[in-house]
Formats: structure tokens, sequence, C-alpha cells
């Protein structure tokens, strides 16, 4: 019987840390860097530990971490979390960020991060898909657009295809 309340005890001790295994992993900071050469820009997704928001971190360098002195947009979770950044590849230092939770928190420093909406005419034109208006964004842009609390990243570059294209990251 005592061999039994060890074996049973021993059994919730696996299992636990193995519970606490997956909450640490699936919660851990996480970091990934990606460059679109179409704009010159590099990206990084920052996802700090245990905190209900992230980090888009843009800078014309490959090598940069997160800082006060970098620009930024903070981006807090929620159940409808996609942001989109739309950017004019003739000048890459202006990025327009469509965020239509206001879930977005800019800081700049070396870019001009202005909020838009996607019924801006200056970067969206209508398009009829069977019967329902949806805005496109027009040639000349080019957008990167995140999903799922920071987790998958997408761009639009109509020079390729028209439609969305997965990023790789490269750290």
């Amino acid at each position: 019987m005592q061999r039994l309340k060890y074996i049973l005890l021993f059994l919730l001790f696996v299992v636990m840390v193995f519970i606490g295994y997956l909450y640490i992993s699936a919660h851990s900071e996480k970091e990934r860097t990606y460059y679109f050469p179409q704009i010159d820009v590099y990206m990084k997704v920052y996802k700090p530990i245990f905190r209900d928001y992230g980090y888009v971190i843009f800078s014309n360098d490959s090598v940069f971490s997160f800082s006060e002195d970098k620009d930024f947009i903070r981006i807090y979770k929620s159940e409808v979390g996609q942001i989109d950044f739309v950017i004019n590849p003739l000048n890459g230092k202006k990025i327009y960020v469509v965020d239509r939770w206001n879930n977005a928190k800019i800081n700049q420093v070396n870019f001009d991060i202005r909020k838009i909406n996607r019924e801006d005419t200056t970067f969206f034109e209508q398009e009829d898909i069977v019967g329902f208006q949806a805005q496109r964004l027009k040639s000349q842009y080019f957008e990167i657009f995140i999903e799922d609390y920071l987790q998958s990243v997408f761009y639009v570059d109509y020079n390729i295809s028209e439609s969305p294209i997965k990023a790789e990251y490269i750290k």
C-alpha cells in the first residue's frame, strides 16, 4: 500500500512537471525577425513571457533589439488580433498601421508611423467580390499583416502574386 502511494505521488509529480513545461513553452518569450527586400526593412516580432501584449519592431538594420529608442508598435492580445502595415516601397520610412480594433500603441523614432483605416482611398480601392464590397490594396503599396496574436506573418506584393504570401523568418 505504501509503495502504491509513492508510485501515485511520482505519477502526479510527472504530470505536474509536464503541464508546467507545456505552459512555459506555450507562453515563453518568442522573438522572430523578418526581412522584406521589397521595402528594405527588417521587422521583429517580440512576445515577452507572461504579458498580455507583444511588440512589432521596425529597423533598417539587421542587428537590433527591443528598446524604447526603436520604432515599435505594442499590440495588446485580443480575440481579433489582426494588424496590417502598409508601406510605399518608394518611401520605406513611412509605415501606415491598420488597427481595426484599436489594440496598438505606436512608438516612433526613425520611421513615420501613422494609423489609417481600410476605407482610406489613398491606399485601398473598393472591389466587388460576389456582391460584397471589399477593400483591396492598391498595387503600388506593400502590405504586411500579422494574425493570431503575432503568430503568423503574411505579406501582399502584387509584383509577385495577388494572394497573401506567408513570410519566413530569418532568426
